[in-house]
């Protein structure tokens, strides 16, 4: 019985010294350090906010632009879209038409929606004055904010669509993916010819009416025509069809996707005397949309590929 109690005694001193203050220092992995802290955002002579949330600002470019910032960009990259209107528009109705800025919060992408000088039924992009400072825009928003580099999208209606055409042949090294919408093939948008093409091939979802009353529904299939033969694409499948619509994927040998969607949907807003008809955005019920309740909705859709389709 002594022998047993002196044991005990002896392992109880031991573990009694082992868990004191004076057994020395603990030792830890450096195998797997913290990761650094996400830098903070760097504001500039026009972003002098940087705080998350929404701003109407207005930079050295001359171009006002709406600019929506997710609370999480705080913590870590946000990707950024640069969401365009069209003629007669600004950044505020494009918001309207396609509610990006609400949509794209919850998985953190920054929005930017340039505004064209002039008044609303009047306002327009101008290809050689326009589209340098909407890039000196875009860059400025991706400095300050640290922007994720693999996540830069871009899109457009009417105007803005050609506009998004004309970023895929001259900024296809920097946009991971893009959505056109009611903009066809002309002087205005990216041949996709031997003198011009975009320096690489790039995920795009382009959507036109084919009863559009500004843009002909012609031009669309050129412009599909032409990007499908310049990038060896075959169709692969439909995504979505019905009566009165049709959504197809077309993919080539690189595994590069585009995706063509046609409709017969209208709006009732008139251009002066002139009816847009099948000029307008799927999913919505404002003035320049096709219809709250139509097959799919375009600002939806539109995020959903941007997110499906990152830079390689």
């Amino acid at each position: 019985m002594q022998t047993r109690l002196a044991l005990a005694a002896l392992l109880g001193a031991l573990a009694a010294a082992c868990g004191s203050d004076d057994a020395g220092p603990t030792t830890t992995s450096t195998n797997n350090p913290p990761p650094p802290p996400y830098p903070a955002p760097e504001p500039d002579e026009c972003i002098t906010n940087v705080e998350p949330g929404h701003k109407t600002l207005t930079c050295s470019e001359g171009l006002s632009f709406e600019l929506t910032v997710p609370a999480v960009c705080l913590e870590r990259a946000c990707g950024l879209i640069m969401d365009v209107h069209g003629f007669g528009m600004n950044g505020a109705l494009q918001e309207v038409h396609t509610k990006l800025s609400v949509l794209a919060e919850q998985p953190g992408y920054i929005v930017v929606q340039p505004s064209a000088p002039g008044n609303l039924l009047s306002a327009s992009w101008n290809p050689m004055m326009h589209d340098g400072p909407v890039f000196d825009i875009m860059q400025r928003v991706m400095r300050v904010w640290h922007v994720d580099q693999k996540r830069i999208h871009f899109d457009g209606y009417s105007q803005g669509g050609w506009m998004t055409w004309r970023f895929i042949c001259a900024h296809a090294d920097i946009i991971a993916s893009a959505a056109p919408i009611a903009a066809g093939a002309g002087a205005q948008s990216c041949a996709f010819s031997d003198t011009q093409r975009p320096s690489r091939e790039m995920p795009i979802f382009y959507t036109h009416g084919t009863t559009d009353g500004l843009v002909a529904f012609s031009t669309a299939v050129t412009q599909r025509d032409a990007l499908i033969a310049a990038w060896g694409m075959q169709e692969k499948e439909v995504v979505q069809s019905g009566p009165d619509y049709e959504w197809t994927r077309y993919q080539n040998a690189n595994g590069v996707v585009f995706e063509f969607a046609q409709h017969d949907w209208q709006t009732s807003f008139l251009l002066g005397q002139r009816p847009l008809a099948g000029h307008c955005f799927p999913g919505n019920g404002d003035l320049l949309g096709c219809g709250a309740d139509t097959a799919f909705n375009w600002g939806q859709s539109v995020l959903d590929f941007f997110m499906r389709h990152p830079m390689p």
